[in-house]
């Protein structure tokens, strides 16, 4: 990214402007070199790269330019994007508000899609938006929405490229951490927000870092320039500037911003040497992300050959030791998977209980609603107990269930919870092997192995099917013909409220069942794939740890192949 690009354009229309730039798939080079990657992978063994090239595959079939911002909350995101289209549509706040992803791109026509966990999708009207994105009118996004998607005519002179707000980092919502953290593999063109009020943590300096795997298109927007006096401003830009030099390699760009009237010349600046550059220059924007993305991959695997080519150079015996040291034998690799399987477990064993100890604070509120309503329902007696009874059980399986549903829906974040702890902390097991392993290679082989691991996928589950149990006690209907319902209306009523409570408690326990069932179904597919990528990384090394000498041929010229696609695809 070269700051300082100039596009003359008007900013907030399409007069003058030449037709948007159609972005094209891979490049003819960049898809050759992914197809080499992909073969010499698949040669050596190497499937400790499969999530990588999956993930280079998929930017490599996107056709548009996603500039993502990214950021603490309160750091001004929604406020710069707002400010860019000219438009309020996206919540504000003093607390964290922006709960899931929100894609903002030009359009012929107005529109705004909301597109929910189940794949359901409903087009609601733009300003309807906050609705859906906001963390005070959508908390902890429990209406389950994916996606928000706008198109709006406004942004012509923005077309070619998407912008997309994420989530606030940092905050005391861990789940808005998580969606902008799993947004990061589809980011074309970084934005990073950062406010003056502290200008610069280790937490965004950590960001930039994750970022640059899959992007060298990193800027900095420093926000709420105006907080300053106008003579603080080059001494604290000067600081973001040496504290960024720490962590990366060469300048980034860095924008400071307002949106309050006065500064229009800094948005006149980014438009100028960042936004409209990357419009004029989407379909090469890309290219060159892909081109990084694809330097990352052929230097991930060229430290695998490596590691290959050292231990090829060495007799069978040595082979053997070196592969003991590194992998740490069969017994460690069964300590760690076991380890993976105790963390799951200990999780799932412990949700109902969890669960169980949520629904317990509300039992108490639904028995008195349901006691109320049911005083309302029967005030009049019916004509005999069987009908009493027939109408009662009627009435009763409907309104518990539908109290289940809205606890169901209510608590689904807590419910959810467990899974996420689990894939944090089997990512987090699952990288410090990593780390273990390449150290071990380094001592012994005097080869670095990058060893950055791709999230664990966390999926969504959903919601169990809300199923009411047996109600009403039908021995009750036996005397329906015996006893007149004026007689034994006061016992009567006194077994529908008995029954009522009975059938609250009976409920909420058969809900922390059916959200167990599905809580235990989610960790036990991430223990699975935690070990699936356990086996295919220590596999990884201890195949090329076992190579012998007759392969070294074949390794040097597979070297040889990936420095000539480093040059000709990425250089």
């Amino acid at each position: 990214m070269t700051p300082g690009l100039s596009v003359p354009a008007p900013v907030d229309g399409s007069a003058g402007m030449p037709p948007a730039p159609q972005s094209s798939n891979a490049p003819d080079a960049a898809r050759l070199a992914l197809q080499a990657a992909s073969e010499i992978c698949r040669n050596h063994r190497i499937a400790a790269l499969d999530d990588f090239l999956e993930s280079c595959r998929a930017f490599a079939r996107e056709e548009v330019l996603n500039v993502a911002v990214f950021g603490r909350f309160k750091a001004g995101k929604s406020s710069f994007l707002n400010h860019l289209i000219g438009r309020p549509l996206l919540p504000v706040g003093a607390v964290p508000v922006t709960a899931v992803v929100t894609e903002m791109e030009y359009g012929l026509r107005e529109l705004a899609e909301v597109t929910f966990q189940d794949g359901h999708v409903e087009t609601v009207s733009p300003e309807s938006i906050g609705g859906f994105i906001s963390e005070t009118e959508n908390p902890e996004n429990c209406r389950r929405v994916s996606r928000v998607r706008l198109e709006l005519p406004s942004m012509a002179s923005y077309r070619g490229i998407r912008f997309v707000d994420t989530p606030g980092l940092e905050s005391v919502l861990e789940h808005n951490t998580e969606t902008s953290l799993d947004w990061l593999p589809n980011a074309g063109l970084a934005i990073v927000a950062v406010g003056v009020d502290p200008p610069l943590s280790r937490h965004d300096l950590d960001l930039i870092r994750r970022l640059g795997r899959y992007t060298p298109n990193i800027s900095l927007l420093l926000t709420k320039i105006d907080l300053l006096e106008e003579s603080d401003r080059p001494r604290v830009e000067d600081f973001v500037r040496s504290q960024l030099a720490r962590c990366w390699d060469g300048p980034l760009p860095l924008f400071p911003y307002s949106t309050l009237p006065g500064f229009e010349i800094l948005r006149e600046r980014i438009d100028r040497e960042l936004l409209l550059g990357a419009r004029a220059e989407a379909g090469d924007r890309r290219a060159a992300i892909l081109r990084h993305r694809i330097g990352s991959l052929l230097g991930e695997c060229s430290g695998f050959l490596t590691l290959a080519l050292k231990a090829a150079e060495r007799d069978e015996a040595e082979r053997k030791e070196l592969r003991e040291n590194i992998t740490g034998g069969k017994q460690h690799l069964n300590d760690t998977r076991h380890a993976l399987r105790l963390n799951a477990r200990h999780a799932a064993s412990t949700a109902r209980a969890a669960f169980e100890e949520i629904l317990r604070n509300d039992e108490s509120p639904v028995r008195a609603r349901l006691l109320a309503a049911l005083e309302e329902q029967f005030r009049s007696p019916a004509g005999s107990l069987s009908a009493a009874a027939q109408r009662f059980e009627e009435w009763l399986a409907g309104a518990v269930g539908r109290e289940m549903a809205v606890l169901s829906n209510r608590h689904r974040e807590e419910f959810v919870e467990p899974i996420r702890s689990v894939g944090r902390q089997l990512s987090q097991a699952l990288q410090d092997f990593r780390n273990r392993l390449s150290e071990r290679a380094l001592a012994a082989l005097g080869v670095t192995l990058r060893t950055s691991e791709m999230e664990l996928p966390f999926r969504e589950p959903a919601s169990p099917d809300v199923r009411i149990g047996k109600i009403f006690d039908r021995n009750w209907e036996l005397l329906s013909f015996l006893l007149p319902m004026g007689l034994i209306r006061g016992v009567v009523q006194q077994h529908f409220r008995r029954r009522t409570a009975d059938a609250v408690f009976t409920n909420l326990s058969r809900l922390a069942t059916q959200w167990d069932n599905v809580v235990n179904g989610s960790i036990a597919a991430l223990e699975k794939e935690a070990i699936r990528r356990l086996d295919r990384f220590a596999a990884t090394i201890d195949t090329l740890v076992a190579s012998a000498a007759p392969e070294a041929q074949r390794i040097r010229a597979d070297l040889q192949r990936i420095e000539e696609l480093r040059r000709s695809s990425c250089g």
